[in-house]
């Protein structure tokens, strides 16, 4: 509504007004403009930036410079794609792979975090395992703390069953949580291995 309102105003001011801004002197105008671009920059911010983390000072002050240097346009397009790598980075430093036991006949691994596209490479340590070890290895992973999986993440896991497979052994999946089992059943690859 105040927007509306606001271009309602603008629409009256700039008709009924304009005029009369032949007769404002233009070092009036600048003033005004460097007024309001001084209060728009925020720069309390910017002190604020030394308890930011990392990742939010490199997307604001790359914003802020490209803004400055280019356009809006430009820094915003940058901004949204430095923004998605990074959250990207972030979550798939999230994941983790631990080793729970390992014997002759057995190897047990819990997963913690989201297995997508960006955290897919640290399974390849258990499919490591599982190519030096003897034949009939069960693989048994715990992904009771495995929140979410995507394609890509399946495609790991189809990866490793397939490895495991074709070496005698099983793959036991123990604790399944609704959106992972939801995407294995769907696939179809809950119904080729264990599940607890």
């Amino acid at each position: 509504m105040s927007g509306l309102v606001h271009c309602l105003t603008l629409v009256v001011v700039v008709l009924a007004a304009a005029p009369l801004a032949v007769h404002v002197p233009l070092p009036v105008l600048a003033g005004i403009l460097l007024y309001v671009a001084w209060n728009m920059g925020e720069w309390r911010e910017f002190a604020l930036l030394r308890r930011a983390s990392n990742h939010y000072r490199l997307i604001m002050l790359g914003t802020f410079f490209l803004t400055v240097v280019f356009d809006l346009t430009v820094a915003l397009q940058v901004g949204l794609m430095l923004a998605c790598v990074l959250f990207v980075r972030r979550m798939s430093s999230l994941f983790q792979v631990v080793l729970v036991s390992r014997s002759a006949e057995e190897a047990s691994f819990r997963l913690h975090g989201s297995l997508f596209f960006g955290a897919v490479a640290k399974i390849d340590p258990i499919l490591n395992i599982v190519e030096s070890a003897p034949q009939g290895l069960v693989v048994r992973l715990d992904v009771q703390s495995l929140q979410s999986l995507d394609a890509s993440g399946l495609d790991v896991l189809e990866q490793l069953h397939k490895s495991v497979t074709t070496r005698g052994g099983r793959l036991v999946l123990a604790g399944l949580n609704a959106q992972p089992r939801a995407v294995m059943e769907r696939s179809g690859f809950l119904a080729k291995v264990e599940s607890l």
